[in-house]
């Protein structure tokens, strides 16, 4: 009889109610630097690599615009893309295939974090795109921001989990698996931001088709950021307070796994020995000789 004890699953012996064994625990068993290997592949299906290069193309288009008109659309782009994002993140740590394989209510898990997202990367619409020391800018940023994004999509309160105090603790509490993906999430978004450089360049400077290309790209290259948080979701998510959806179990001593059961069975007795009946020899003389191992073995008279 399993007997759950949030976020642990025991074994109690159902006639004694006792013998109480820890079995497993709610996880992953691929730690985040492992699962990094599989980043680039997106839990999004055709249908949603479709919409992805669409939202990346309209992107482009927008960088195109003057402002106030380009930074107005962007920061609407931006909300747009973010509902994506966020259920990727969902997908991610979840462990689904495609976007509609984790079920997800619009305004509490989507709509809503995709808002507080948006709010916490307006800056980069700000950032300039060109220059070493902006470069470096860009990169601080990203690894500032990484454990606001975290907090606005794991913990209930979106627009609460923007302290920078809990921000600061979020990081600290995930140590080097936060400090690695906040380092993957500044190589995407500085990444990002050379390939923009790239896009609005002269015209003179370098070939038409190169405008189109960089411009594309770097908004499409700007989903894998929700991808590493996802992923790191899904390795330490119990210590961001995340709510999964769907999630597996690991055991948690060694060499046990949660899906064998072992079936007790006794050994079998030893064969009891079948009884034999003494031997007896009645002689001419009218005396009895027993066998030697018959008790008060000997001679007798009858």
């Amino acid at each position: 009889m399993e007997v759950e004890r949030l976020p642990t699953t025991y074994l109690r012996c159902r006639p004694c109610g006792g013998a109480v064994e820890l079995l497993t625990r709610p996880g992953a068993e691929v730690s985040f630097p492992r699962a990094l290997r599989g980043a680039l592949l997106l839990p999004v299906g055709l249908p949603g690599l479709l919409l992805l290069l669409l939202l990346a193309v309209v992107a482009a288009q927008l960088t195109a615009l003057d402002d106030p008109a380009r930074t107005a659309a962007l920061l609407g782009w931006s909300v747009a893309a973010w509902t994506v994002g966020v259920a990727i993140v969902r997908a991610t740590a979840d462990g689904a295939a495609t976007l509609a394989g984790v079920p997800a209510e619009p305004w509490k898990d989507l709509l809503r974090p995709a808002l507080a997202a948006a709010v916490v990367t307006t800056p980069a619409v700000f950032l300039p795109r060109t220059g070493f020391p902006e470069a470096l800018l860009v990169l601080g940023g990203a690894i500032l921001l990484t454990p606001l994004l975290l907090g606005v999509l794991s913990s209930e309160g979106a627009f609460r989990a923007l302290s920078p105090v809990r921000a600061v603790r979020m990081l600290h509490r995930l140590g080097a698996d936060g400090a690695l993906a906040a380092l993957c999430i500044g190589a995407v978004w500085l990444f990002a931001w050379t390939l923009v450089g790239t896009a609005n360049a002269p015209r003179g400077e370098i070939p038409p088709l190169w405008h189109a290309g960089p411009a594309t790209l770097a908004p499409l290259s700007l989903f894998f950021v929700p991808r590493v948080i996802g992923l790191l979701l899904e390795a330490r998510g119990e210590d961001l307070g995340y709510r999964f959806r769907v999630r597996g179990a690991v055991p948690v001593l060694p060499g046990v796994r949660p899906e064998v059961t072992r079936v007790h069975r006794p050994p079998e007795a030893p064969p009891r020995a079948r009884p034999e009946p003494i031997a007896v020899d009645e002689t001419a003389s009218g005396r009895l000789e027993l066998e030697p191992f018959a008790p008060g073995g000997g001679e007798r008279e009858e």
